[in-house]
């Protein structure tokens, strides 16, 4: 019986394809005739003896089998792309791209810095940074969509490996007309204090706010949002207008602080802090570039820490990053 070889072309084709979402703006990047990407595919699933692809609502979009196929895919195509470097040794610098998933606030503070950092030290390494909450980044690293990840949670740690960056503050908030509802010590508060005010928040399944929920809860409280909104930015608006008092991470508001737009004063008993960490899936190789992006975000994360550009903590005792 005649068999049948899939070749790494065809991979990486197919694999164009999915993350494009189409065959035409995959044929663009790849730069080959779209009758000719649609014909190699096609040659795949006749091979397979399964469907690998369907158009659905979004676009063109894997099957299961695809899915299935896009893993392997991801990992031969890594792969592949070392055999050069592995056979005549390293390369003194790394080239390639790097996918790196932030939260929208870690993005903020880090995006930039890390860019231009890499852009200096690693001039053919691309970084494309993709903003999103912790759960969909997540989701994406454990599929192969992105390389690294900075997040949040830890609470599902399958297939991933987890380095404690920094444990970052959360502040309560208010401008600087709400200053004197609050009747407390000089800069700080309790759960207690802040029972019967009008509370701006994220919305539950908003990981700050299962943060915050889970903190006055242990604290003997609940907070009753008067307003929820998952945008940093639109809280900080309507805190602004004076509408409420709102909970957010002390990096978020530094810069109203120090103008004198806000308040803020510390969490005690207990301290309300949030850990960041740095993320990469265990079940794929971490090829060269993804490896010196992370060192790199490392380094930065803890210069602006050092800097007091980031208002956090570092981990004491923490040497450099160790990378499985």
């Amino acid at each position: 019986m005649e068999e049948h070889a899939v070749e790494s072309r065809q991979l990486r084709y197919f694999a164009q394809v999915v993350e494009s979402g189409s065959f035409s703006k995959a044929a663009l990047v790849l730069r080959v005739a779209q009758p000719a990407l649609s014909h190699h595919v096609r040659q795949m699933e006749q091979e397979l003896g399964v469907p690998l692809l369907f158009r659905g609502p979004h676009g063109v979009q894997p099957t299961d089998a695809g899915n299935r196929l896009m893993l392997h895919a991801r990992r031969v195509l890594a792969e592949f792309a070392e055999i050069p470097d592995s056979v005549r040794g390293l390369r003194a610098l790394p080239r390639g791209d790097v996918r790196f998933g932030l939260p929208g606030t870690v993005s903020e503070i880090l995006a930039v810095p890390l860019i231009e950092a890499a852009k200096a030290k690693y001039p053919d390494v691309r970084i494309r940074v993709v903003e999103a909450m912790s759960g969909y980044i997540l989701d994406w690293l454990r599929k192969g969509d992105i390389d690294l990840a900075m997040i949040y949670s830890t609470s599902d740690p399958r297939g991933l490996a987890y380095h404690l960056g920094l444990s970052e503050e959360i502040c309560l908030f208010a401008s600087a007309d709400l200053d004197g509802r609050l009747a407390t010590d000089p800069g700080a508060v309790r759960f207690a204090d802040i029972a019967d005010l009008p509370m701006i928040v994220p919305g539950p399944g908003h990981g700050l706010r299962e943060l915050i929920d889970s903190s006055a809860a242990g604290s003997g409280f609940a907070i009753r949002p008067a307003i929820e909104i998952d945008s940093y930015n639109q809280i900080k608006k309507l805190v602004e207008r004076g509408i409420g008092y709102g909970i957010l991470p002390r990096m978020a508001i530094d810069r109203e602080v120090s103008e004198n737009r806000f308040v803020a004063w510390r969490f005690v008993e207990p301290p309300l802090t949030r850990k960041v960490h740095l993320a990469y899936s265990t079940e794929r190789p971490l090829n060269a570039a993804p490896r010196a992006v992370a060192q790199l975000s490392w380094e930065i994360l803890r210069l602006l820490v050092r800097d007091k550009v980031w208002t956090a903590r570092l981990p004491e005792g923490q040497a450099g990053l160790d990378l499985f």
